[in-house]
């Protein structure tokens, strides 16, 4: 049973995505029974996601020793059955859509709408993650923007510009997940499968977040200034929205520094903060990045 509960990877999203259907029901003003639905709806569909991820990566996984070593896919370990991770799908899967018919039928579509995404990012032939530039906006879709609609819709609460605006917030940082994660394990995924980031190249994938980062900002003064929210508020918003980037891939830009300070000459002399090796691609500061990206 803990093995099919490893299937979920709940350490990997717990902290992150949960928040987005949450934002969305706190601002349609939604009570704290209609909450407590949205919240259990998303936990299994974020569940979902990454159980099916699992599901349909299980013979790739299977061909890396330290994957099948680390425990994140018991599937392609032979811990768990393919037809119990069936029925957990099966499971994960009904649960939001029967929770969310009760609430509201124009959020139960969302939901829907959401489950084919999340399938379509991992499925066989479809495999959405391995598409040039569509593994970034299904991610931001799936994730970010269409879960807080969802929780807005579910709430009761009814669309307008502003929400749009927002929505279009969550979508970048989920865009942000992604690039940020296949930023990280650039040099991992070269050569053996195809990322948006493999296709464009490391130093354009931070552009590219940079520019997201950058895009994020211009929509959180106009949802800012279309809510009059205080000067206080939107300056912490903005804050995060800096931050977050920078530190989903804080191991790599500290590879970076250190490669540059290398062919400035900090190697040749061996200074005691400078190593005297190269690092690009070290597994400890990639393991120190983000992992909210979902791969």
């Amino acid at each position: 049973m803990l093995d099919y509960l490893r299937m979920l990877r709940i350490r990997d999203w717990i902290k992150f995505y949960p928040l987005f259907p949450l934002a969305g029901a706190y601002l349609a003003g939604g009570g704290q029974d209609q909450t407590l639905l949205v919240l259990i709806a998303y936990l299994c569909l974020i569940s979902y996601a990454f159980v099916v991820n699992n599901y349909f990566d299980a013979e790739i996984d299977r061909q890396h020793r330290r994957k099948v070593e680390s425990g994140t896919n018991p599937l392609a370990a032979g811990k768990v059955d393919e037809r119990g991770v069936l029925l957990l799908m099966f499971a994960l899967a009904s649960t939001p859509l029967i929770l969310s018919f009760r609430l509201d039928l124009t959020g139960a579509l969302f939901v829907v709408i959401n489950l084919l995404l999340l399938t379509a990012y991992s499925a066989s032939r479809i495999r959405l993650k391995e598409r040039y530039l569509l593994d970034a906006v299904s991610h931001g879709l799936m994730f970010g923007a269409i879960p807080f609609l969802t929780g807005f819709l579910l709430c009761g609460g009814d669309p307008s510009r502003g929400t749009i605006l927002i929505s279009l917030i969550f979508f970048i940082v989920g865009c942000e997940a992604l690039i940020a994660h296949q930023i990280v394990d650039y040099a991992e995924d070269l050569g053996s499968t195809t990322t948006t980031v493999t296709r464009i190249g490391e130093k354009n994938g931070l552009l590219m977040l940079g520019g997201l980062a950058a895009l994020s900002l211009v929509f959180a003064f106009a949802a800012a200034r279309l809510y009059q929210i205080s000067m206080a508020v939107a300056a912490a918003s903005a804050l995060y929205l800096m931050i977050y980037p920078a530190y989903s891939v804080r191991g790599m830009l500290n590879d970076i520094s250190h490669r540059s300070r290398a062919e400035r000459g900090g190697a040749d002399s061996c200074d005691s903060e400078v190593p005297c090796q190269p690092i690009p691609g070290n597994r400890e500061l990639r393991d120190n990045s983000s992992r909210w990206g979902l791969r």
